[in-house]
């Protein structure tokens, strides 16, 4: 019985330690971005010159089945200091939860640009390690390969990774730490196109909505330089049945 005991404490001692290493982890990746930040607006005549404060908003409808659980987005994006128009989109999700660990991803996103039309077809994989016993508390890792199709004829391809460190405050509130990059290969250029990361939460309002907002650092790739942007990331989300077998996985595509 003592010896029983001692496992269930050493097993949730080494669980804690292992959270305290990734939320640690998580941090320094965002200590990274906000220093490498720092460092290349202490070469600018003035922050704007290299920092795009943007803001991205969008209403998510969301509902499971058994092992799949689907969503459907509309959002929104703002650049140039939010002056300007980037982008709407419409995004559809659906998640084939093989186990609790265990996700596939298929997505399509299709995008309005002032410019042009994008198709964005997407396939990833999600792994969470999961701790306690809400089972709530999750580390999600994100693979997921992307194509971009434009209506200007230019395909471009890319894989992104980002790990998402999730932690349930109360039944009303969760806090969220995200950071990860993404690879692309495409005629025009081949290489990292940026690195983000993101703080945040999601509070529920009732048990079928919630609002999710986050604060986003990126470092991208343009190209002829490297520029920062960043900005509020806000999302009304309605979940309208919840038959799922499985908890799904919290993330956000960047």
């Amino acid at each position: 019985m003592l010896g029983l005991v001692l496992s269930i404490v050493i097993s949730h001692q080494v669980k804690l330690l292992i959270m305290n290493r990734l939320v640690k982890w998580l941090s320094y990746f965002l200590l990274l971005i906000l220093t490498l930040f720092s460092l290349n607006v202490s070469s600018q005549d003035t922050l704007s010159d290299n920092y795009d404060h943007q803001l991205f908003v969008g209403n998510i409808l969301a509902w499971s089945k058994g092992s799949w659980h689907y969503s459907g987005e509309l959002q929104f994006r703002l650049k140039d200091d939010t002056r300007s128009f980037n982008m709407y989109y419409i995004e559809g999700i659906a998640s084939y939860l093989a186990n609790e660990k265990w996700e596939i991803v298929p997505d399509m996103r299709f995008s309005v640009m002032s410019d042009r039309l994008e198709y964005r077809p997407g396939l990833g994989i999600i792994y969470k390690n999961l701790w306690l016993n809400n089972r709530l508390n999750q580390l999600v890792h994100q693979l997921k390969w992307q194509t971009d199709i434009e209506s200007t004829g230019v395909v471009k391809n890319a894989v992104r990774y980002v790990a998402f460190y999730n932690v349930v405050m109360n039944e009303k509130l969760l806090l969220q730490v995200a950071g990860g990059g993404l690879y692309r290969w495409s005629e025009a250029h081949t290489g990292f196109q940026f690195f983000r990361a993101l703080v945040g939460g999601s509070y529920s309002f009732t048990k079928k909505t919630r609002f999710n907002f986050s604060y986003f650092v990126g470092y991208e790739n343009r190209i002829s330089r490297w520029s920062f942007i960043g900005g509020p990331v806000l999302q009304f989300v309605i979940n309208m049945d919840k038959d799922s077998k499985y908890i799904p996985a919290k993330y956000f595509n960047f």
